[in-house]
């Protein structure tokens, strides 16, 4: 498995990334990322998509997140994941409220893990950019040794949670290419299949990984990235705490971090007979 991105995806996240930094306002950047064709990667080509996959469309989620904008929109048509504006919310699209509801789609859980691999990576480069340039005894915070354990721990949560979200969306696309069913068994009329991939692993696996990492480990990640900012992580008019918000707004969405262990080990552990 090579999940080393292609010039295609290389370009959609140099350009995500261009047009999220450069929107000061939600309304530029929704305007922004549609200009760019980035809202609608996932649309079939019939309906003037680029008809990609996954993959490509939670690149950009990853980028949204990394800024911390407004959760978007999400529309589901068939094996496809597709980006909407959310002042544009349409009854049928997904709801990112956490409910009592059976659990997501398992497109909207790829979104979830990539918006929220966002986020964190957004948090971590905030604070690694203020220890580096905060100064204490006549040094910066960085060079002391209990803060570069600690944000070293949070490097390695968020490289970890991409690498999830990448396998997660890398199967997907595999098992649709193959044989057309989601990524939790089920084909997109609701029917039954073995939903694996060309290797024999399940994408369901992969995401209910992504899901666990998430909801267990970003929040006290999170929480670090707070604690090395000292007071200036707690003010109104300085960004982190959106990605924190983010974050909680993601975890509750997937039923929180006892959901998503239980739904990890129901899939993995095997059960006696």
């Amino acid at each position: 498995m090579d999940f080393q991105p292609d010039e295609t995806q290389q370009a959609i996240s140099r350009l995500a990334a261009e047009v999220v930094a450069g929107a000061d306002t939600p309304e530029r950047l929704w305007e922004g990322l549609s200009q760019a064709g980035l809202l609608t990667l996932g649309s079939p080509e019939r309906e003037g998509g680029a008809g990609l996959g996954v993959l490509e469309t939670a690149l950009v989620l990853v980028e949204i997140g990394r800024g911390a904008a407004a959760l978007p929109a999400l529309r589901i048509d068939g094996t496809s994941l597709i980006i909407e504006d959310p002042k544009d919310q349409h009854p049928d699209w997904v709801r990112w409220e956490a409910t009592s509801r059976p659990g997501p789609h398992p497109l909207t859980v790829a979104a979830a893990c990539a918006l929220g691999d966002g986020a964190l990576a957004g948090a971590l480069d905030l604070t690694a950019r203020h220890i580096r340039t905060r100064e204490q005894f006549g040094r910066p915070l960085a060079t002391f040794q209990a803060v570069a354990q600690q944000i070293a721990d949070v490097y390695i949560a968020s490289r970890t949670l991409h690498l999830a979200v990448l396998s997660a969306c890398w199967q997907l696309d595999a098992e649709q290419a193959g044989d057309g069913r989601a990524g939790d068994g089920r084909a997109g009329d609701g029917r039954t299949g073995d939903g694996r991939a060309g290797d024999g692993r399940q994408a369901g696996d992969d995401l209910a990984v992504a899901a666990q990492w998430l909801t267990a480990e970003a929040p006290p990640a999170v929480r670090t990235c707070h604690h090395l900012h000292g007071g200036l992580g707690l003010m109104i008019d300085y960004p982190l705490h959106r990605h924190t918000t983010l974050i909680r707004d993601l975890v509750r969405f997937l039923g929180g971090a006892e959901q998503a262990l239980s739904t990890l080990g129901e899939r993995c552990v095997p059960r006696p007979d």
